[in-house]
This record gives structure tokens, C-alpha cells and sequence, in this order.
């Protein structure tokens, strides 16, 4: 297990301040946040690149803050795979072991098998300026693993990767990781490839862990406005409390309101953060039941514009607030929603997520979902 407890971290101007996380083994957690939020930072401090200024840094029950990084056992790919040009792939990857001191035999052992679970067998003997990106990424990461390192460290691994191959490469890189059981802290700022890897996610925002916790709970309940903002959710309002009744509460929000779930501390007149994510804004069928979820929320509305991206679509509307809504492609030519056609629209009650406002959100403490 790799424990950080309120790891603190300088860089230039920068300070990552106060970080605590623990990542079980086998375990695929997934760092994002905004450029210049700290991600980097945060794996090279682990990786003994950048001096923490605070906390401690524990892999499996022994402190290595202070260590060297060869005394670390951490396996890093960095982003541009620092291959070492004048060394063949079979010497590339067997850099370590001839550092480390493994014997021959071992190490040669330990390179057939990441070699056939990589792919790159055929490979060993060729330069490294021969190789694509992909193979170059899968030469760094076994030049990693073969030392059989504690935690694994990735830093934008696909970055470089043609996207028609990116997919592919985000489940085979997973599974082989998966096999080898060992912590994983993968950093990205690309949502999908997030959701498509992580068991755990964690969103960085100025230095600080703004939110940790299973995949979903971080990607469709974020638990601040900033990390709603981050995620990029549009609907994301300022409301007061005006009304109190059992599990709900009544939010006024510009000219309406909306009826959302009730939560321990909520108080009549409390100014609180109101998001909505796009896909849980359904448009309402003339004539048909509405869902019990739905009934609260019903507004009439006015067809924007609409901008498609593969088969979705996002449809801006106009209502007592802007709402961004997304749903598959065909909703759009099934609805015919031309700019200036009218609808009505349903926000799922259930789905409704309140804040504290800006400003009231705590210290930036981690929420965990």
C-alpha cells in the first residue's frame, strides 16, 4: 500500500499543500485536475524527483520520504518515455536490472515474460528510433516493471499515443498492471481515458485534493462547485433555501426553483451551490406518464443552439436559467429540436446536487464518495 499523509511539495512558485490518499495494492488510481493544478508535481515528489516540503511519503509500512529514488522501489514512466537512444529495446529494458545488480539469468527471465505480456517480443532488438509511440510506451513501461517496483507512476502515458490506438492501449496497459498487482497513481487530463481506467479517481485543483473516492461517486457526484467546473458542468447555479418539507428542500434560483434532496444541515435561508449534470435534464414526450423523479422539476423552455460530437448531442436552452442538456444523437432528429422550437424539460430530483457556495467549501480537504 502507498500512504501519503499530508504531503506538502514546492516547485517554483508553486506549493501542493497538504495531500493525504492511500492506494491499496493492485489498486488503479487516477489523478486529474487542470493544467498547472499539480499532478505532475505530486508523482515526482512520490518518485523522490522533488523534495517534499512536508508530510510523509509510506510504501508498504516504511517511510521513504527521505529516500533516494533508487531506494524507493517506485517503477515512473514519464511522459516522453526518456528511452536511451544509443541502447537497443533489449538494452533499454535491462537497464535496471544490470544497476540493481540481478543476475543474468533472472533478468533475462523477467524480460521474456513482460515481453510476451507487452507485445514486444519481436521488438527487443531493434533501436528505439525505429519504434512508434505505442511501442516506444510499452518499451518504457516493461524498462519499469522488470525491477518489480512497488508502485507504478504514470505521467500522461497516452499523450503521445495516436488517438485510434489510445483506446486500445488504455485496457491492455490496465490489464497488465492488473496482473501484476501493484499500486497504481495514473495522471491525465483526459476525462474518458479517466473513467475508462480508474478504479479510484482523484481531482487536483490549486495544489490541493479537492475530491477522492470510487470513479463513479468523483465523475457523477462531484462534491464542490470547483470540481462540478472542472468536470465541465455548465449547470451550475447559485440558489438559497426557502422551503424545508421531510427529505426535501426547495432551492430558489433566479425566477424559479428547484426541489432537490435534503441533506443533514441544511437550514431555511442557507445560500448554497445548486449542479446539475447535462444527461440528467430529460426532455418531457407531450402526452406521455412522467417518471416520479421528474415531477417536481418540469420547466418550459426554448432550443438554443445545439453543438453534436460523435453520436451525442448538447443542446443549450433557455428557461428561468441557461441549461446545457446532452443525450444520443437520434433524441435530436426524434424531438426535430431546431433553434427557437419549444419544449419542456425534466431535471431528475434525485440527480440534483448541492453545494456549499464558493468560498464555504472547506479547506480543500479531500471529499470522499
Amino acid at each position: 500500500m502507498l500512504e501519503l499523509r499530508d504531503l506538502s511539495c514546492r516547485a517554483g512558485g508553486f506549493t501542493l499543500a497538504g495531500v493525504t490518499l492511500s492506494i491499496g495494492v493492485g489498486e488503479y488510481f487516477v489523478l486529474v485536475g487542470p493544467t498547472g493544478s499539480g499532478k505532475t508535481t505530486l508523482i515526482r515528489c512520490v518518485a523522490g524527483l522533488q523534495p517534499a516540503a512536508g508530510g510523509e511519503i509510506i510504501l508498504g509500512g516504511r517511510a521513504i520520504t527521505r529516500l533516494d529514488p533508487a531506494e524507493r522501489h517506485i517503477g515512473f514512466l514519464p511522459q516522453d518515455y526518456s528511452l536511451f537512444p544509443h541502447l537497443s529495446v533489449e538494452g533499454n529494458i535491462l537497464f535496471g536490472p544490470s544497476v540493481r545488480r540481478i543476475g543474468a539469468a533472472e533478468a533475462g527471465r523477467r524480460l521474456r515474460e513482460l515481453a510476451g505480456m507487452l507485445g514486444i517480443g519481436r521488438l527487443l532488438r531493434r533501436g528505439t528510433g525505429a519504434l512508434s509511440g505505442g511501442e516506444q510506451q510499452r518499451v518504457a513501461l516493461a524498462r519499469a516493471l522488470i525491477v518489480h517496483p512497488e508502485v507504478m507512476l504514470l505521467d500522461e502515458p497516452f499523450s503521445a499515443i495516436d488517438p485510434g490506438m489510445r483506446v486500445r492501449l488504455w485496457f491492455e496497459i490496465r490489464e497488465v498492471l492488473k496482473r501484476l498487482a501493484v499500486p497504481v497513481i495514473h495522471v491525465t487530463h483526459n476525462l474518458e481515458e479517466a473513467s475508462a481506467v480508474a478504479d479510484r479517481v482523484g481531482v487536483l485543483i490549486g495544489g490541493r485534493l479537492a475530491q477522492a473516492g470510487p470513479r463513479d461517486g468523483v465523475l457523477l457526484r462531484p462534491a464542490t462547485e470547483a470540481v462540478a467546473r472542472y468536470l465541465g458542468i455548465k449547470n451550475v447555479f447559485g440558489g438559497e433555501i426557502v422551503s424545508l418539507d421531510g427529505g426535501a428542500v426547495t432551492v430558489r434560483c433566479g425566477g424559479g426553483s428547484f426541489v432537490a434532496p435534503r441533506a443533514p444541515g441544511h437550514r431555511l435561508g442557507d445560500r448554497v451551490g445548486v449542479c446539475v449534470r447535462p444527461q440528467d435534464i430529460k426532455i418531457i414526450k407531450e402526452g406521455k406518464p412522467l417518471r416520479e423523479d421528474l415531477r417536481d422539476n418540469v420547466f418550459e423552455a426554448v432550443v438554443a443552439s445545439s453543438y453534436f460530437s460523435n453520436d451525442s448531442c448538447s443542446l443549450a436552452v433557455r428557461s428561468f436559467l441557461d441549461f446545457e442538456l446532452r443525450f444520443p444523437a437520434y433524441i435530436y432528429r426524434r424531438h426535430g429540436l431546431a433553434p427557437g422550437r419549444r419544449i419542456r424539460i425534466g431535471v431528475l430530483r434525485s440527480a440534483i446536487i448541492l453545494h456549499a457556495p464558493p468560498g464555504a467549501e472547506g479547506d480543500g480537504s479531500p471529499r470522499l464518495s
